[in-house]
């Protein structure tokens, strides 16, 4: 996968392992390539890791399982990784046991995290107060003085705190809500664990419950959620779990299988019908070749212009930004990078903008804008920010051609698009797209900007990566155009009566004959 920093382990509840099929979890594990697979739960599903480790090819975890001895089992990932990992919760009450296993032995590598799933927080809303489940547990089990890293699938992805708990009472002295920005120090008598979530962020039962967990040198960098629906037969537009199920019951349950059915049979598959068997076959090849296809002969956008657009893409500070604080624009006519950035003043909303603007409508009057999903984000805040405080300029932004991408493929159903997500890192990585692996992806760079504007304090910007993420992103889009522009067509009412059985081959089913309905594929 592009852009891979370090090893990967991926955390999946026992629900959606048994909810989904075999194909799907196979799909899974070839697209996100897990260094290890670890099943949520605190209780014990033999059925749920059995399914995984008959499926996929990594070590798998399940905590309720870890055999031995030891309260606590110890797992090695390869070179790369080692947790301990604690059955339960009473697990941790043979402290002695649980120091040991922390500990480094000369012959093996310091363990980076303790993982236990009965870990997590109980707020109380009439006392105003979250506290830590486990904490007298925590207190009795970890080393004294320094911080360790916790692991639970009790608690949603992206959650990262750190608790100082007093090592005699277990009651908490303190809590962090952002380790990044703490002092390391722990005091003697205190325990210190940071508590990273590794859960579904909707809960077991919500759609976003594929949690891909990436680890570098310096401990756990990410998590991202995936939905299960984009792995498997589900990815294919229109085909959700009811479909999946109508189309295993007449035995075909991959994408690849999907291929080999004729449309005509799939078209008699209750609920389907020919439209939408031709456009799951077309989503089908796309996926399984990679290759996008444009459907009809709508043009892209700006693509007979003169001169092409530029590509815009922006970083701000968050989903509901208080500042737009980077603007990226990449010309393909010269293959050439401007970044405008606020480094100097967080308070200040208009430097950035003016000067954006006074180069866009001084250098590039006559230009349209492209964007991935530009009206769903980019656009939309540019517009209000302009507005509000470069108001001068107001009217010559709303004159500006703006194009968006994104729309044109997936909106208005005009290209179907390889890639699990429509995202434009996953789209452009599927195109061949040769990314700078920043490591770094908007919410990072969002999260990044809070600090230094908490702060002040310029360290807490790699400024030159941050520019390098915001560059990347131009120049996906544009090889996504270009790759688009290339694509072949194929005609929203080819073949709505054939029949023939479907294959890779359109010159071997013209020859015999036979047909899949999708002959300009």
């Amino acid at each position: 996968m592009a852009g891979r920093t370090g090893a990967r382990v991926l955390a999946l509840p026992p629900e959606t392992v048994l909810k989904h099929p075999v194909a799907t979890l196979r799909d899974i594990d070839a697209t996100l390539e897990p260094d290890a697979v670890w099943v949520l739960g605190r209780s014990r599903e033999p059925t749920a890791a059995a399914r995984v480790r008959h499926t996929v090819d990594a070590p798998v975890i399940h905590p309720p399982l870890e055999t031995g001895d030891d309260p606590l089992s110890r797992r090695s990932i390869g070179d790369e990784l080692a947790f301990a990992v604690a059955r339960s919760a009473s697990a941790l009450r043979a402290g002695d046991g649980i120091r040991s296993a922390l500990d480094r032995n000369e012959d093996e590598r310091e363990v980076d995290a303790l993982i236990c799933d009965d870990i997590a927080t109980t707020t109380r809303p009439t006392a105003l107060e979250t506290t830590l489940d486990h904490a007298a547990e925590l207190a009795a089990a970890l080393p004294t003085g320094r911080t360790t890293t916790v692991l639970s699938g009790g608690l949603p992805a992206g959650y990262d705190e750190r608790w100082h708990v007093n090592a005699e009472t277990g009651t908490v002295r303190t809590v962090e809500h952002d380790p990044l920005l703490s002092p390391d120090s722990v005091a003697n008598d205190c325990v210190a664990v940071r508590v990273r979530g590794a859960g579904p962020v909707d809960g077991y039962g919500g759609p976003n419950a594929v949690v891909e967990l990436e680890f570098a040198a310096d401990g756990l960098v990410s998590s991202t959620s995936h939905a299960a629906s984009d792995f498997g037969l589900e990815a294919i537009s229109g085909i959700g779990p009811k479909t999946a199920g109508r189309l295993a019951e007449c035995g075909v349950t991959t994408r690849s299988e999907l291929l080999e059915t004729p449309v005509a049979a799939l078209a008699d598959v209750e609920g389907i019908g020919p439209k939408s068997a031709r456009r799951m076959y077309r989503h089908a090849t796309v996926l399984e070749t990679g290759e996008p296809r444009r459907v009809g002969d709508a043009s892209l956008p700006g693509e007979h212009w003169s001169t092409p657009p530029l590509c815009l893409d922006i970083e701000t500070d968050g989903l509901s930004p208080t500042i737009i604080w980077q603007i990226g624009v990449y010309d393909p006519s010269t293959d050439t990078y401007r970044a405008f950035v606020e480094r100097d003043d967080p308070a200040d909303r208009a430097s950035v903008l003016r000067a954006f603007c006074d180069w866009l409508l001084g250098i590039h009057p006559d230009r349209a804008l492209l964007t991935w999903n530009g009206w769903g984000f980019d656009y939309r805040h540019l517009g209000a920010f302009v507005a509000r405080h470069c108001p001068a300029y107001a009217a010559e932004w709303e004159s500006i051609p703006k194009f968006d991408l994104y729309l044109w493929a997936d909106g208005d159903d005009n290209a179907l698009l390889p890639g699990r997500t429509n995202e434009l890192d996953v789209v452009a990585a599927e195109l061949g797209y040769d990314g700078a692996a920043t490591g770094l992806d908007g919410a990072r760079t969002a999260a990044a900007y809070q600090r230094f504007m908490r702060t002040g304090d310029e360290s807490e910007l790699e400024w030159d990566r941050h520019k390098a993420y915001c560059e990347d992103d131009c120049r996906a889009l544009w090889h996504v155009y270009e790759r688009l522009r290339d694509a072949p067509q194929v005609s929203v009412s080819a073949g709505s009566s054939a029949s023939g059985a479907a294959s890779s081959s359109s010159t071997a089913e013209q020859a015999s004959g036979e047909q899949t309905g999708l002959g300009d594929f």
